[in-house]
């Protein structure tokens, strides 16, 4: 990461970004000229008269708005439409891609599946997720513009024009602005070649591969339970099945006129992998959030995070049921855009809620107000992640939603999750209703458990409520556990895993002072090992003799296993299994056009002693994330130029297990009973 330090890089912050149109190069020429610019520096600057010479030539190569004379209405419709036709080719170029990969590999790690890259003609390298991250968040661009649209009504004829000058627009600016967010953050730069070519690379080639392993665990981690589902699911009745997932979905969905009718009945469940709902609702149950989810929302009286859920699930079955009848064409009348954008009208829309979750009225009904997209205007930020928790989009002008495919379909379940607490008011601003204490209390509480019960412990022990401030000892500690001659002294965040630059600087703004706080607490423990010994039961003399490590507990991965103000970062959930004592799940791999999955599994230590000499070396480098990490090579992706001969982007690709791996796995499957497939 690159945190702002120089004077040069605090002198240029309150500057206009060089993607801006109203960019100014002299005030950054004369930023670096009074400054003494460091390496760093250098490379910001040049990075930043790059962009703006691109930034510029785009604005006279694309005119504005981009959509041409349409209206607010046929612009947002046009804006879902390309986004949708984007998303679903990118989706059968993946699937062409895994029926290559099965044909000849027979089974693929979990790691892999969430990673699988597809290339496109230009010769770009791009996962369907990353896809579907950077066109939905361009096409929230686009329907900034559309909401001020003032073109004309009806369209013209023929709209794919608008659609692929639009596409072109967008996704150039938005290139430029994450290019921007990634030279200003995490200090990318460009090299020029004898050939005219720019080739970018991160600042840091090791922190970006740490930020991917992060990202890559975080989605195994979400199918954990799911994937014990999936073995089970094949072995249910389908009344089981229906217990399991959802009594009511979507059954049939079609486009009549100018309506649509759904049906809204017991889905079959006749397929053996669990839905998507199920494997949605299960990685939720199995995370950090599963004690949110039934908790009533104060700023939306009477809904949940489950009630929520279902609401998004009847959605998502909507948009697939009538994406079935859509297909897609090359030329696009206003029509086709329409049906490609998935339009449906509100009362139709309001009805399957009712019958699908099941609601009232006015729930429904705020329901659907709760999920629809609003633009950030300052005053409605708090929970807003756009498309991402907020799916649906009002036609302007007409009573009809619009339905995006890519965020429906591969939205992060916890990240959506923790928009909607957030924005229903369940947040640590909310003394009734506060996340942070709430989760500390229920981490400490089952990391005891875990510890009671692992039975290669004999002396271990946890403060179960941890240490409150008082008279005589000032600091509030969230979480003490002694074994093996340690004092692991933990502050316990729960912070919401970021996924780009900004947020990841941000993010490590929040680690540094969890990271102080730690320390601190650590060492005023240490100078009253009263305070230890009273809390976990022990005598004063032995609370002397410990070795207090301070520890930054993190409910997500982001910063696992590095060093923040010297003071070591632990994913919670990695800190819970090693303190259980247990075989550890490693890795999983799954066989293709089966449910059958075999783990690899991993002992930490054989005793308490063990446990103690070995977690420091364990937690730093940890083989849940170098399994991943070392799978990664880099290759060049191609950047769109106007004012350059051409660029090129440093890019890690994901490979899946190595060959001693593999063998070793296939070995284990065909151990597995046939019956199981």
């Amino acid at each position: 990461m690159a945190p702002i330090r120089s004077p040069f890089q605090k002198a240029v912050s309150n500057l206009k970004a060089p993607s801006a149109a109203a960019y100014v190069q002299a005030d950054w020429d004369a930023a670096y000229k009074s400054a003494t610019p460091t390496v760093e520096d250098t490379r910001l600057y040049e990075a930043a008269k790059w962009i703006a010479a691109e930034a510029e030539e785009g604005r006279k190569r694309f005119s504005s708005p981009a959509f041409g004379p349409l209206s607010a209405e046929w612009a947002t419709i046009l804006a879902v439409a390309a986004l949708n036709r984007e998303y679903r080719t990118a989706v059968n170029l993946r699937s062409e891609a895994l029926k290559k990969r099965g044909a000849a590999e027979p089974f693929i790690s979990m790691d892999a599946m969430a990673g699988v890259r597809i290339s496109s003609d230009t010769g770009q390298h791009f996962t369907v997720e990353d896809l579907a991250e950077s066109s939905t968040d361009l096409t929230e661009n686009w329907l900034f513009d559309a909401m001020t649209a003032t073109g004309m009504n009806p369209p013209p004829n023929e709209l794919s024009v608008h659609a692929v000058e639009a596409g072109r627009a967008y996704s150039f600016r938005k290139s430029l602005n994450t290019l921007w967010n990634q030279a200003r953050h995490e200090g990318w730069y460009f090299e020029q070649g004898p050939d005219g070519i720019s080739r970018w690379n991160p600042g840091s080639r090791q922190d970006m591969i740490l930020n991917q392993t992060w990202l890559q665990r975080q989605q195994s981690n979400l199918m954990n339970y799911p994937n014990i589902d999936s073995s089970v699911w094949p072995k249910l009745t389908v009344s089981q099945r229906r217990k399991r997932a959802r009594t009511h979905g979507a059954t049939s969905v079609k486009r009549s006129g100018n309506t649509v009718k759904v049906k809204v009945s017991s889905p079959s469940y006749l397929s053996a992998w669990p839905p998507h709902y199920a494997i949605e609702k299960s990685a939720l149950e199995g995370s950090f959030l599963r004690d949110f989810l039934g908790t009533d929302m104060p700023k939306i009286a009477g809904v949940t995070v489950s009630m929520l859920l279902l609401a998004w699930h009847l959605v998502l079955d909507i948009a697939k049921e009538l994406s079935k009848g859509v297909e897609l064409p090359s030329l696009l009348s206003p029509e086709r855009a329409e049906h490609l954008a998935l339009s449906l009208p509100a009362r139709v829309l309001k009805d399957a809620l009712m019958q699908g979750i099941p609601a009232s009225l006015e729930i429904a009904s705020a329901i659907i107000d709760f999920l629809t997209f609003e633009l950030k205007n300052g005053s409605n930020e708090k929970g807003n992640r756009g498309l991402w928790s907020a799916p649906l989009i009002k036609v302007p002008n007409r009573d009809d939603y619009l339905l995006p495919l890519p965020a429906l379909e591969t939205s992060n379940p916890a990240r959506k999750v923790e928009a909607w607490l957030e924005k229903g008011g369940i947040d640590d601003a909310n003394p009734v209703t506060t996340r942070g204490i709430l989760y500390e209390t229920l981490y400490r509480s089952r990391v005891k458990e875990e510890i009671d019960k692992n039975k290669k412990f004999n002396s271990a022990s946890a403060a179960e409520h941890g240490i409150k401030p008082t008279k005589g000892f000032k600091e509030e500690i969230d979480l003490l556990v002694c074994f093996g001659g340690f004092c692991i002294v933990g502050e316990v965040k729960l912070f919401l895993m970021p996924t780009e630059p900004a947020e990841r600087a941000r993010y490590d703004g929040k680690l540094e002072s969890a990271a102080k706080q730690a320390k601190r607490k650590a060492e005023a423990l240490k100078a009253k090992p009263e305070v230890a010994a009273a809390t976990l039961g022990i005598s004063v003399q032995e609370a002397s003799t410990l070795e207090y490590l301070p520890l930054v507990v993190t409910a997500q991965n982001y910063g696992f296993s590095t060093r923040v103000e010297d003071v070591l970062v632990v994913e919670a959930e990695f800190l819970k299994m090693y303190l259980s004592g247990s075989d550890i799940v490693v890795g999983r791999a799954i066989q293709f056009g089966s449910s059958r999955t075999v783990d690899q599994t991993r002992q930490y230590y054989a005793n308490e002693a063990g446990a103690a000499g070995n977690f420091v070396k364990e937690a730093s480098s940890p083989y849940v994330l170098t399994r991943i990490s070392e799978r990664f090579v880099w290759a060049t992706s191609p950047f769109p130029t106007l004012a350059h001969a051409g660029a090129t982007l440093a890019v890690p690709v994901f490979r899946d297990v190595s060959g001693n791996e593999r063998r070793r796995a296939q070995s284990l499957i065909d151990l597995l009973s046939p019956t199981r497939a």
